[in-house]
């Protein structure tokens, strides 16, 4: 339960899927019991392509090629008393020289990169869970724009 009086933070995030024969490229907060997609925050006067570019930049130090935009989803949840809750904008990405027998190297300390069989993501426990249904709707073909939330609708 969120109390009103609690810290919150609202974040917009630009994430890439980056596939390479039938491996995706996930990121590990080292520590953490999760994966994500690269990517990061979007920043002001910076549009949702250029910042996953600039995330994949900076973590990685490689080059990559936003390209179609698949779907968004919306996540909360709660670290260290604050409460988080999320827009990811998700789009399919190249990555300049991707090889799924070679992890690349994380360009920042708290982080590391490496493939992952497609079909393992819930064995390595990508998050936020609705981002599994969305990859699984792009490599199966599903049309149409893709939204889902990890939300409760009250309404």
């Amino acid at each position: 339960m969120i109390r009103e009086e609690q810290p919150q933070k609202y974040h917009v995030l630009a994430r890439g899927v980056i596939i390479h024969d039938n491996h995706l490229l996930v990121a590990h907060c080292i520590g953490m019991d999760n994966t994500f997609l690269p990517g990061g925050h979007v920043e002001f006067h910076e549009s949702i392509r250029t910042s996953l570019y600039r995330e994949i930049y900076e973590e990685l130090g490689l080059k990559s090629e936003v390209g179609l935009y698949i779907g968004a989803v919306e996540a909360e949840h709660e670290d260290e008393g604050t409460y988080h809750q999320e827009m990811n904008h998700v789009f399919i990405t190249k990555l300049e020289n991707a090889d799924y027998r070679k992890n690349p190297e994380s360009k920042e300390s708290h982080l590391e990169f490496y493939w992952i069989p497609i079909n393992e993501m819930d064995r390595h426990n990508l998050l936020p869970q609705p981002m599994r249904k969305l990859i699984e709707n792009y490599i199966n073909e599903m049309q149409g724009p893709f939204f889902e939330s990890t939300f409760i609708e009250s309404y």
